[in-house]
């Protein structure tokens, strides 16, 4: 990421450019000092950081012209009276008062970074008041897409993939508050956020909504920098909560995924996809392997199932120990003669390596829910076991 700093005091123009490479790897600055130095450039930045009073532009001139080039632009200043327009059409506005402001934007930057893969659904019946949004939304290189009632927004929450949700309340055919409710029997709070906004001034309109399962709220007589502050530090408890819920997911031995895992995600997963197949995985005689060699060395076993497995399925599959020495593995898209071709792999893996162990399996994509199909493939794993181990039964 290549930014511009636009700074004439020699000592915040050091002190910007250091802290933005050592706190982000990713950025390569240059400094100039004037109005004139810009009007010189011929490379085009990807971000443009600028202190408003310059002096060739005492009046944020290379602002507005940078805007007028529609530039991302992050202004650092120590006068809050600058005009509307400047304010409304940067990426954000930072008060030059002490160290704490270098760490906020750092921290800014690295949002808008993670804004690109963020997506927001703004639900408001009111044209003007999305354009609104989307306009403020836009510039913070959110994606955006809009529904003008509740009932469109659910049939878009099925179709799409959406990080949070911005609604009105008083909406035709669906209202916001029924929206919430929609929203939560499928979503927790940490999973799908939620701000409500209403032009009501009566509060317990929204402690109602917050009582259903909304995040947050805000009046329609919003500034732009409560909306972007307040979805924001949403997003990042939100990527917080994924990075303990990911931990918690993982299984520390062989780093697939959990019975956690299983139990509280999987079955959303499952549900996503018309086609899938299910594999119940299991070592054989693994007391064995434990009792002659030691469980050190069973451990060692594990991790290399586990890192076999995961070399040979795809991406879209999921691989969850199940307990012990079993390994199921979720196939999306996939019939059970293609997820056996992918066991055989497996399979002829193990041959190849120094280990010398075996695994039994069962496949299976017939049952109409994911306790039912882990059932039928748990049969036929046992099945396999019973006729002698070291074999994959699909039928």
């Amino acid at each position: 990421m290549d930014i511009l700093i636009i700074e004439d005091n020699k000592t915040y123009q050091k002190a910007i450019k250091y802290y933005l490479e050592k706190n982000l790897l990713f950025v390569n600055c240059k400094k100039i000092s004037s109005f004139s130095e810009l009007k010189n450039q011929q490379k085009n930045y990807d971000l443009y950081i600028c202190d408003y009073n310059l002096e060739d532009a005492p009046n944020g001139e290379h602002i507005k012209q940078l805007i007028s080039q529609k530039k991302d632009v992050i202004v650092l200043t120590k006068y809050e009276n600058v005009s509307d327009f400047i304010r409304n059409n940067v990426l954000e506005f930072i008060l030059k008062e002490d160290h704490s402001m270098l760490d906020y934007l750092v921290k800014f930057i690295k949002r808008i970074i993670k804004n690109k893969n963020i997506y927001v659904l703004v639900v408001d019946d009111s044209l003007l008041i999305r354009k609104h949004i989307t306009n403020i939304l836009s510039k913070l290189k959110f994606n955006i897409i809009e529904a003008h009632d509740g009932e469109y927004a659910i049939k878009l929450l099925q179709k799409n993939q959406i990080d949070i949700v911005i609604t009105d309340l008083l909406m035709p055919n669906l209202n916001g508050n029924d929206l919430i409710k929609h929203i939560r029997k499928k979503y927790t709070m940490s999973e799908l956020p939620i701000i409500v906004i209403s032009s009501q001034d009566e509060k317990k309109e929204f402690i109602k909504s917050l009582k259903l399962g909304a995040n947050d709220f805000l009046k329609k007589s919003f500034l732009k920098d409560e909306l972007v502050l307040r979805i924001h530090n949403i997003l990042d408890l939100y990527d917080s909560y994924k990075k303990v819920n990911k931990k918690l997911q993982i299984d520390s031995l062989t780093n697939v995924y959990n019975r956690y895992c299983l139990e509280h995600h999987l079955e959303k997963v499952f549900n996503l996809y018309e086609n899938k197949t299910i594999a119940m995985l299991d070592i054989d005689f693994f007391k064995k392997i434990n009792d002659t060699y030691g469980h050190q060395y069973g451990d060692k076993v594990l991790e290399h199932f586990a890192k076999t497995i995961k070399s040979v399925v795809r991406k879209s599959d999921i691989v969850i120990r199940y307990g012990g020495e079993e390994f199921l593995i979720f196939f999306p898209n996939t019939t059970k003669k293609e997820a056996l071709i992918i066991l055989l792999k497996i399979k002829r893996r193990l041959h190849e390596c120094d280990y010398n162990y075996t695994f039994s399996a069962g496949i299976s994509d017939e049952g109409s829910s994911l306790p039912e199909m882990i059932k039928i493939a748990d049969e036929r794993l046992y099945k396999a076991k019973k006729e002698g181990r070291d074999r994959i039964i699909i039928e």
